[in-house]
């Protein structure tokens, strides 16, 4: 009982929208990843309590106290035929009554719901798009299958990443740092296996292709003139010896010296040379920095010397107030300004990047404004009703 409310909120860094594409990609490499033998997966009561008995086995954490769980468990929506507890959004054992009546507290509280509510209406569409018109018998069938499938790509391909992510040695140091965070092992799976479930009703719903007429690609490109203008920038590389790394200034100087007279008398490669002596910051990199505009770097010596001296040529040892550098400038281009031609690729990614995200938003509403929704800020998500008429 404790652990049904423990927190299910888990940084976005573990289950990315990106990382769960790849995965999908993975198990089904063929054609739509939604397929057919495993149906993209979709979420609801039923689904969760599988999810839940698929994990029951992950920690052996005491959970949270009394207050804490009485805190954690007050319901704040009701989404389709799943509840939605306080637990859900924020790490239960860190839920207080006092936070509950803090307004700071509930402005991120109804942020979080909001988006919450918004990925259920996805996911539950999709199962219910899989299930629709089947004996139930057959739905539960086609909801084991999807747990099955979810907790297999979970515990593969996800949660081995996620331990070598957090530089962690065993699954069971990652549940206990889970733990430490005020979350689970199940809470994380219950995370991924829902915005897997919301991606899927996005891939599943949105499949069109948005079309882009040459007219507005003109229209953007002359709407976005300073989006055009690209600055000067250069590709150097560069050799250090920084004061604090010398007992003294000339000591600082002959090392520099010794490097500078090592690539150009004695013809060694400037990059071994920088990863073998420079102390800077890039020398493992051999000294290398890549496409550098003017006003990024701190020193404004070096700044000055790769805006000027000859490309391919050693400059000459120039000094900061952080010590002495040798650069040379591999490649230079002066700012200039992109033509419509150079520029309609970005334009077309800009656009479809619009489109799409346009066409995904409007089937999010269309898909929430189907689905029965009660939440304690009504205001908050249009045609929703009053949790007050539940509970």
């Amino acid at each position: 009982m404790l652990r049904s409310h423990k927190a299910r909120r888990i940084k976005a860094a573990w289950v990315n929208l990106t990382m769960l594409g790849a995965w999908v990609a993975l198990c089904w490499p063929n054609g739509d990843p939604t397929g057919r033998e495993w149906p993209a997966l979709g979420c609801g009561a039923a689904a969760w309590g599988q999810v839940q008995q698929a994990s029951s086995n992950d920690s052996q954490s005491p959970g949270p106290t009394a207050g804490e769980m009485f805190a954690a468990s007050h319901v704040v929506a009701v989404v389709g035929e799943e509840r939605v507890l306080v637990g859900d959004l924020y790490p239960a054992d860190r839920v207080t009554i006092e936070m509950l009546n803090n307004p700071e507290f509930q402005m991120h509280l109804r942020k979080s719901l909001k988006m919450s509510i918004q990925q259920k209406c996805l996911a539950q569409h999709f199962v219910n798009s899989q299930t629709t018109g089947k004996p139930k018998k057959e739905r539960d069938e086609v909801r084991a299958k999807m747990m099955a499938k979810t907790a297999e790509i979970f515990h593969t391909k996800v949660l081995p990443e996620q331990v070598k992510k957090a530089k962690l040695e065993t699954e069971a140091e990652f549940v206990q740092m889970l733990e430490e965070q005020g979350t689970s092992l199940a809470s994380m799976m219950r995370s991924f296996a829902e915005q897997v479930w919301a991606d899927q009703a996005l891939r599943e719903g949105v499949k069109e292709k948005p079309t882009i007429e040459l007219e507005e690609l003109r229209d953007y490109y002359d709407q976005h003139p300073d989006q055009w203008q690209r600055p000067s920038r250069v590709k150097f590389r560069i050799m250090t010896a920084n004061f604090n790394k010398y007992p003294n200034r000339d000591a600082a100087y002959q090392a520099v010296v010794e490097m500078w007279n090592q690539v150009y008398y004695g013809g060694a490669p400037f990059e071994a040379i920088a990863k073998k002596l420079s102390t800077g910051f890039s020398a493992d990199e051999g000294g290398n920095f890549d496409w550098t505009r003017r006003g990024v770097l701190k020193s404004a010596q070096i700044e000055q010397a790769i805006f000027t001296i000859p490309i391919r040529a050693l400059s000459q040892v120039i000094e900061d107030t952080d010590g002495f550098h040798v650069v040379e400038v591999l490649e230079r281009q002066d700012a200039y300004e992109m033509t419509f031609p150079q520029a309609q690729g970005e334009i077309r990614e800009s656009i479809l990047k619009t489109k799409r995200n346009n066409m995904e938003n409007d089937f999010r509403k269309k898909i929430q404004e189907l689905t029965p929704i009660w939440t304690r800020w009504p205001q908050d998500i249009p045609g929703s009703r009053d949790l007050s008429e539940l509970l």
